[in-house]
């Protein structure tokens, strides 16, 4: 049998090397890793978000269901920019609902949005 050149090797075992490689980034992902770091898809860094997770992030960490006073409690004066270089005070919002009750983070986005798209903020405004 002749001697392999240094660096060379068979398909067949490029191709087992290959495996192996799939197969510990398949397990990396399953175990939520990624190149040996934790992933957890935790979401824009605070205060860069846009839309609905401005809104989101400006209301994180509530417990549902809320009245309207607990919204306006925790979004206080600050300003969210649901469009991009269009700041707007999350409190003027707010008091603008009609709802006084909100059951889930939900029925706060779509009442939010709805309100932004009656002033004219929301991109489906247009």
């Amino acid at each position: 049998m002749a001697e392999k050149e240094k660096g060379t090797m068979t398909v067949g075992e490029a191709g087992h090397l290959g495996g192996k490689k799939v197969q510990e980034e398949r397990d990396m992902r399953d175990r939520k890793e990624i190149r040996g770091q934790a992933y957890d898809k935790p979401g824009p860094p605070e205060g860069t978000a846009f839309g609905i997770g401005a809104i989101t992030q400006a209301l994180s960490g509530m417990e549902f269901p809320v009245t309207k006073k607990d919204l306006l409690d925790r979004a206080g004066n600050q300003e969210i920019e649901y469009r991009k270089g269009q700041p707007v005070k999350l409190r003027q919002i707010i008091e603008d609902l009609e709802d006084e009750e909100f059951p889930s983070m939900s029925n706060v986005i779509h009442s939010v949005s709805g309100a932004l798209k009656e002033e004219g903020l929301s991109e489906k405004a247009a």
